[in-house]
This record gives structure tokens, C-alpha cells and sequence, in this order.
């Protein structure tokens, strides 16, 4: 396999498994370069869900266009993309800007790949089952937290990432908020309290669902509340969660569900973009 092929193919697996990063893109050369048009490489930030262990990225970056300093301005325009959350192209003069000897000239394409959205269903249920079945399909990613390795297992959830213990999937949570759409629906209210707390300390996930009544809302509101979360937090978690009542077995459930978070990730993906939310 040729250097393109392997950067090129470590793209498609990051993008699989769901990962934020950068591919920039030699598109342009004039004079004197390092490297050829077609040259590319990968910039990554840190992730909290680190699925493709199998690469080595030192200091965030695969492969190399060019090395030095020039390649060291590179990298800080993909962060840059990254912290922006947006695609351009960058135009580099070696010699002026580089402080490289070929002095030449080189326009890279540096293009975003946002995280794609997950889905942590806290609670290892029927609904929760019935909802990994029909979210299976689509982009979303999926992981499933319970503490039940008789509920929470690879027979019930199939290729889904899994947790046995709640304070971790709280932790993952929270440090990919952005691109988090966590659902509580254990099968005790006093972990789905402790869960909503958890969720709640700092800043929350992009979506935070509630499955249950609307006596079981004012009651854990006003606990979250009674316990210092700040009120803008505990206003933001949707109960009860879906687009309506479709019925009450959980298939029924789970579609309405399904529904809400589908139209939840494509804001997510339009904000992810730049691009304007529906």
C-alpha cells in the first residue's frame, strides 16, 4: 500500500469510528518543495473516545507534507480549522514564512471531519434495547451504560460500545459534550438522579433525554436543584423525551425517541459544519 492509500485509509477508519480530526492536502506547489501535489497528512486532537488505538500520531499528526517548519505551520492551521470547526486553504511561501532553504511555494487544503454524534443510553432496558436496534442503522454511534452484564451485553447490543459502570460513562459524557446525546433510562429513579447529577456538575452534553412522567420531572428537578445545579442545567434535560406519544410498548417508545435524536443530530452536525441550525 502507498503512502495516499495508508493516509487515506486511516481517514476512513477515524471516520467510521466517529473521531474528530483534520486531513490537510498538498494541492499546490511552485519552485523548489518538499513535497509533491497529492501529499497528505492527518492532524487529530485529543479524543475522548480514542477507537482507533491502532494508529500512531505523535503529537496529533499522521504522515507528513513537507516536515520543518513549514509543516509546523501547517499543523497550526489545522487547530485552527478544528477550534473554528471549518475547512480553508492555506498558501505558505518556504522561504519567508517557512525559514526553509527550497523557498519555494505550497497551497495545502486543510479540511475539517467533525466528531460524529453519540448516543450514550444510560440503562440497559427494553427500551433501550428496542432504541439501539433502531438507531443501528444510522450514523450515530452508540454506547450503552449499566452495571447488569446479564442486560448490558454483546448479544442484547451488538457492536455497541458498553460501560459496566455508570461514572464512567458519565466521565466519556461529559469530555465530548459537544457531540454527546446521553439518555437516562436506568431501571431505579435514584440512578437516574445520581446519573442526571453526574451529567449535570459542569457542562452538560449537547442532549440530555429523561425517560419517564412528568411527576418523575418536577420530582428530580427539584432535587437537581435542591442539590445546586445550576437551574440553566436541570431546564435543559428533555422529559419527557420523543416527539409524542406513539404508544406505551417500548418499540412505540423507542421510535419516538429515535425520532427526536435523529433531528437532534442533524443540529448537531449543521453546528459541527458552521453551517446554520434548523
Amino acid at each position: 500500500m502507498d503512502e495516499t492509500s495508508h493516509i487515506l485509509r486511516a481517514a476512513a477508519e477515524l471516520s467510521e469510528a466517529g473521531e474528530e480530526f483534520v486531513l490537510l492536502t498538498v494541492i499546490r506547489t511552485q519552485g523548489s518543495t518538499p513535497r509533491e501535489v497529492g501529499a497528505r497528512m492527518i492532524w487529530r486532537p485529543p479524543s475522548a473516545f480514542p477507537a482507533v488505538e491502532s494508529l500512531a500520531f505523535p503529537n496529533g499528526a499522521f504522515g507528513t507534507i513537507g516536515g520543518g517548519q513549514f509543516e509546523d505551520l501547517a499543523l497550526e492551521a489545522a487547530k485552527e480549522c478544528a477550534r473554528r470547526k471549518c475547512s480553508m486553504t492555506e498558501r505558505f511561501v518556504l522561504g519567508a514564512e517557512a525559514e526553509q532553504c527550497c523557498g519555494g511555494v505550497m497551497e495545502v487544503f486543510v479540511e475539517y471531519h467533525p466528531r460524529r454524534a453519540t448516543v450514550m443510553i444510560f440503562g440497559a432496558g427494553h427500551v433501550a434495547q428496542a432504541l439501539f436496534n433502531i438507531l443501528s442503522p444510522t450514523p450515530l454511534r452508540i454506547a450503552i451504560v449499566d452495571d447488569r452484564p446479564e442486560w448490558n451485553s454483546e448479544p442484547r447490543f451488538p457492536s455497541a460500545r458498553r460501560f459496566s459502570e455508570f461514572e464512567t460513562g458519565i466521565e466519556h459524557a461529559v469530555k465530548a459534550a459537544d457531540a454527546t446525546m446521553a439518555l437516562v433510562m436506568t431501571c431505579s429513579h435514584e440512578t437516574d438522579f445520581k446519573v442526571l447529577r453526574g451529567l449535570l456538575q459542569s457542562t452538560p452534553p449537547a442532549f440530555v433525554g429523561l425517560i419517564g412522567s412528568r411527576s418523575k420531572r418536577a420530582c428530580l428537578f427539584g432535587r437537581l436543584s435542591a442539590e445546586g445545579i445550576p437551574q440553566e442545567f436541570v431546564q435543559r434535560v428533555h422529559c419527557p423525551i420523543g416527539v409524542g406519544q406513539t404508544g406505551k410498548d417500548p418499540q412505540s417508545v423507542a421510535i419516538s425517541i429515535a425520532a427526536q435524536l435523529l433531528l437532534e443530530a442533524r443540529a448537531l452536525a449543521a453546528a459541527a459544519t458552521g453551517a446554520r441550525r434548523p
